[in-house]
């Protein structure tokens, strides 16, 4: 006899949102990138997905993807998430603030010092995501 575990509203909700979150960032990265290639010169050897101009209008619906839907998405998700999951991503994002407090500065002195490059804004706002992400995964699966 095979045991058939149903999720409740609450779980499947969460994986919706989870998902509709994935393709909201999906559907960013593929307007950017399609943006930026339709306008890219094919001579020109520095493409830069991250740097490259983008027509108005595509940055306007990514300001709003970015900032109106992708809130409403993470509001909604908070509102049906249970507290082991919320438990998960406060740490993961208290891990992702930590190293954005302490790891922007460092780099900032070390350029300063002439030991490290530049500080990247986008390095700078990947590597909090990623640890909280890692932190997140690391205690909502083990």
């Amino acid at each position: 006899m095979t045991d058939v575990v149903t999720k409740g509203p609450s779980e499947r909700a969460n994986h919706r949102l989870l998902a509709w979150s994935g393709a909201l960032g999906g559907v960013i990265g593929l307007g950017t990138a399609i943006a930026v290639l339709r306008d890219h010169d094919p001579g020109d050897s520095q493409l830069s997905l991250l740097s490259a101009p983008l027509p108005a209008w595509i940055a306007l619906l990514l300001v709003i993807a970015w900032g109106v839907v992708l809130p409403f998405i993470s509001w909604r998700w908070h509102r049906v998430v249970d507290e082991h999951e919320r438990e998960a991503y406060r740490d993961g994002s208290v891990a992702g603030f930590y190293v954005l407090s302490i790891g922007a500065p460092v780099w900032w002195f070390l350029w300063r010092g002439g030991m490290a490059p530049p500080v990247d804004p986008v390095a700078m706002f990947i590597a909090p995501l990623a640890s909280c992400g890692i932190v997140w995964i690391w205690r909502k699966y083990r």
